[in-house]
């Protein structure tokens, strides 16, 4: 069984329960991704993955060309599978006429997103795509597996950061990015959680910093003075997503914006609030993961309209 998967970060978390209902519908199949072997990492011999294969390689682009030779190698491999499933916006997109050239097994196209007029959660929205093909699936959490490894890679780095595994267990984790500048709440926001973490909590302080915060404020958050004695807070920089990942799982909570690494963060278990400005959290808002925790552990927050820049709507 092969899935092909193009989507960011976000995107990909919140197909978790469809792979899942997939991985389950059909026990006995070796379970193939094809997308960006980046994200792909996270489920790779991890529960949905036996195997993955990255979308940007030579000869995929015949496959979204019209009327054209198929790259042979690649004709071949598709061949060799009994259940080809696309999530894609077109259901007659050029990617599965080509597809259905080369591969006698089934073929299944799942739109990737419900209609824009359509306030169904991307999660529900893709099972019932499934159902919509005659494959079963129960409504469930996006759920991520880390193993042991994973998990000791996680706790040797914290240590090489100066936290012990009871410090890391009440960790806090802010994440002040996002993918998208009007999706990301002013990074001056953060630095107000920080000194109020610190005036109220006696837990260390994470704060994870991709490209778009590298810089001057990567450097605001590491020259944040002691105050009563507090220690600086731990700056997280340049990990894959699986270690990224390994260090996230088992802290104690995670405030983040509207950002695949909050979704990430939600499906490893972590107690998440999701700060949401532009976009529609009925829709896209990260899931509860009933899974590990009892209770209702994953919100998005309102914010203040003037709180987001650019940007010309605003929801919880």
């Amino acid at each position: 069984m092969l899935t092909i998967h193009q989507g960011a970060l976000g995107d990909f978390i919140l197909a978790l329960p469809a792979l899942m209902a997939l991985r389950k519908f059909f026990p006995q199949a070796k379970p193939v991704i094809m997308g960006y072997p980046r994200i792909l990492e996270l489920v790779e011999k991890r529960f949905y993955a036996e195997e993955i294969v990255s979308v940007d390689q030579k000869g995929m682009a015949s496959f979204f060309g019209q009327e054209g030779d198929l790259d042979p190698g690649l004709s071949h491999y598709f061949g060799t599978f009994d259940l080809i499933v696309v999530f894609g916006k077109e259901a007659e997109g050029l990617i599965l006429t080509n597809l259905r050239r080369v591969c006698q097994g089934q073929i299944i196209h799942l739109h990737s997103f419900p209609a824009v007029d359509e306030r169904i959660h991307l999660a529900d929205h893709l099972l019932r795509e499934l159902r919509r093909n005659h494959v079963s699936g129960k409504d469930q959490d996006p759920r991520l597996f880390l193993n042991r490894s994973d998990q000791a890679w996680g706790r040797s780095y914290c240590k090489k950061k100066g936290l012990t595994d009871e410090e890391k267990a009440k960790a806090i984790i802010l994440h002040p990015g996002s993918g998208s500048r009007r999706k990301a709440w002013p990074v001056e926001r953060f630095f107000d959680l920080v000194k109020h973490f610190r005036g109220h909590s006696s837990s260390r302080l994470l704060i994870v910093v991709g490209p778009a915060e590298a810089g001057e404020v990567e450097k605001s958050f590491e020259t944040i003075p002691s105050e009563r004695g507090a220690t600086a807070p731990v700056v997280i920089k340049g990990l894959s997503l699986i270690g990224l990942a390994s260090v996230i799982e088992g802290c104690r909570v995670f405030i983040g914006n509207d950002s695949g690494i909050t979704h990430m963060a939600a499906a490893l278990g972590v107690p998440t609030v999701a700060v949401f400005g532009p976009t529609d959290p009925k829709r896209w808002a990260p899931r509860e993961s009933m899974w590990r925790w009892s209770g209702e552990r994953c919100r998005a927050r309102r914010v203040p309209r003037r709180s987001f820049p650019d940007a010309r709507t605003r929801s919880v």
